[in-house]
């Protein structure tokens, strides 16, 4: 299957196309967390439905390596097409032109998905294929669809054109009506092993294991987010550790900076506490005694010393208080004041907890 490289879903990717192929349901409702695998594992269904050389689970495109998708993504005004061995129906679905295949997600510049571009897709949906034997729809940041896209979109969904398959992808599926949730066939998508991920990184960053795995651990179960932290500036693992032991200390200037720092707009506010909550879990198991394997020297020594430095009910109180500030964040609260009143919190924890 051209899906190579897919990891922790092969075995849910085969059983829904069984599902998609026997035409068992129309609508379905990917959700789980943001990098995972979920978009690729909706668009691998429809290459296997509008593939013009096999189709099926022997579809002839390659997501992982097609270089049209780079193409498509970076391509400037001018340049010439990228050549593959792909056929036309699944050059033009990596393309995204493909006239049986619509694609909805943010427009540039906007935070909700527009009622027009949900109007459209009807439009389209009511539309008999012209090439394959179904047509398409992929829904990407479906939490962000406005109320009235949501109850455009409702009739679609409870009466589906026979020949239409529809996908939607959240991170959070709570964030949908419950009158469109419950039209639609939901599948969670669990977190990625940390094996997996740090394979991963090894074929498509060309790390060392090593590295690979110290990464892999801070991604809490994303893909991207562990790509993105290898592309990019080291995560601040050091300066969260050094918040976290020194909360009961710091003055509210300082703990201002630190929020306007590393906590200002709402996705780097998610990773971060997200990565302080996988920071103290590894501190929680070391506490008790119940091993945290595979932890990196370079995060192993600060560990040390949050443990000797914090006493259990502390570690579990911020624990809780940084699941509580990503949740809370990630239903739009203002990340940077979620951060100063993690940190605030956290100091009178580490007061009240430690002898």
């Amino acid at each position: 299957m051209p899906l190579k490289n897919l990891l922790g879903h092969r075995e849910l990717f085969e059983r829904l196309w069984r599902e998609v192929s026997r035409g068992r349901s129309q609508g379905f409702l990917f959700w789980g967390l943001k990098g995972i695998g979920k978009e690729l594992v909706a668009e691998g269904l429809v290459l296997s439905l509008l593939c013009e050389r096999k189709g099926g689970l022997d579809f002839c495109c390659t997501p992982d390596q097609c270089p049209n998708r780079a193409g498509a993504s970076g391509a400037k005004r001018g340049d010439k097409p990228v050549q593959c061995d792909c056929c036309a129906g699944c050059v033009q679905v990596a393309t995204r032109i493909h006239p049986d295949f619509d694609y909805l997600g943010l427009l540039p510049r906007r935070s909700f998905v527009l009622i027009e571009q949900v109007r459209e897709l009807i439009a389209h949906l009511g539309i008999k294929p012209s090439r394959a034997p179904v047509r398409t729809a992929i829904i990407d940041d479906a939490e962000t669809l406005n109320l009235p896209a949501q109850n455009a979109l409702l009739k679609t969904l409870e009466e589906p054109p026979g020949y239409s398959v529809i996908f939607l992808i959240a991170d959070n599926p709570n964030s949908l009506l419950d009158t469109v949730r419950s039209r639609l066939r939901p599948v969670h998508f669990p977190a990625l092993p940390v094996s997996d991920i740090a394979l991963l990184l090894e074929r498509k960053a060309a790390l060392e294991p090593g590295r690979a795995g110290a990464l892999a651990r801070l991604a809490r179960g994303s893909a991207a987010r562990a790509l993105a932290m290898a592309s990019q500036e080291e995560p601040p693992v050091r300066e969260l550790l050094d918040a976290m032991m020194q909360a009961g200390e710091m003055d509210f200037p300082r703990i201002r900076r630190l929020a306007e720092r590393l906590f200002s707009t709402r996705e780097q506010a998610v990773e971060n506490f997200e990565l302080m909550a996988r920071l103290l879990d590894d501190a929680l198991h070391l506490k008790l005694g119940t091993g945290a394997e595979g932890i990196p020297d370079e995060i192993s020594h600060g560990l040390s010393r949050l443990v000797d430095a914090l006493s259990l009910e502390s570690i579990v109180v911020i624990l809780e208080l940084c699941l509580r500030a990503a949740s809370a964040v990630d239903a739009m609260a203002n990340p940077r004041l979620q951060a100063e009143g993690l940190l605030m919190a956290a100091g009178e924890a580490v007061k009240s907890g430690n002898p």
